[in-house]
């Protein structure tokens, strides 16, 4: 399902949760993911609505903790922070994203971390709204970019999402197609990243043929 990956329908937004699903079905989406969540709706206007919750950079047992409390069905983003950080949220069951990569501190995501998280199945948030505020919009390219070369060389999940606060920021396909261009992804590329979620929360399971003994 072509899916936006986070919408922030939450106590400070002016937008209710069945407005920003009526805007993502007319922007050609069929699934969202509300972060942090003020009402608890699982669709609307044909779209699925599924709860995410993101989680802030934490040590130690506050951070082990705050996973493990969140409910089952939750969508779990852990906010990104240093190198051994990083490896930790991947390897820890349960989270299925990282985000706030622009804010990535500098070795935070290296060739170690990008075969850990395709390994692990865990995505990585490409969040549009960063491009579009003029106060982080080069880091945001620039970070982008570096994502998209590990991800080519090693295949984690890339997920895209409007990033959105308000209806307004929502965008339709063909505008999510023009910011990507500007960090370099291809067509193709920007389709598997929209679809990628249901393969991050449904992994496939490989089978094992076992051969009867003779």
């Amino acid at each position: 399902m072509i899916t936006d990956a986070c919408v922030y329908a939450n106590e400070t937004s002016r937008t209710t949760l069945r407005r920003f699903a009526l805007t993502a079905a007319s922007c050609g989406f069929s699934k969202i993911v509300a972060c942090n969540p003020a009402e608890n709706i699982a669709e609307y206007a044909g779209v699925t609505i599924l709860k995410g919750k993101v989680i802030s950079k934490q040590t130690g047992k506050a951070f082990f903790d705050a996973v493990k409390k969140t409910p089952a069905d939750t969508v779990i983003f852990v906010q990104v922070g240093e190198n051994s950080f990083n490896r930790t949220a991947i390897t820890t069951k349960g989270v299925h994203l990282l985000t706030g990569i622009p804010d990535i501190p500098k070795g935070g995501f290296d060739h170690i971390v990008a075969k850990m998280a395709a390994q692990h199945n865990t995505g990585v948030v490409l969040d549009l709204a960063k491009i579009l505020d003029a106060k982080c919009r080069r880091t945001a390219l620039s970070q982008y970019a570096d994502m998209l070369a590990f991800h080519r060389k090693y295949h984690f999940p890339l997920v895209i999402a409007s990033g959105a606060a308000e209806y307004p920021g929502q965008k339709n396909i063909q505008e999510i197609l023009a910011l990507t261009s500007l960090f370099g992804m291809t067509r193709a590329e920007v389709f598997a990243a929209l679809n990628a979620l249901d393969g991050i929360l449904y992994p496939k399971k490989t089978v094992e043929i076992v051969e009867e003994e003779k």
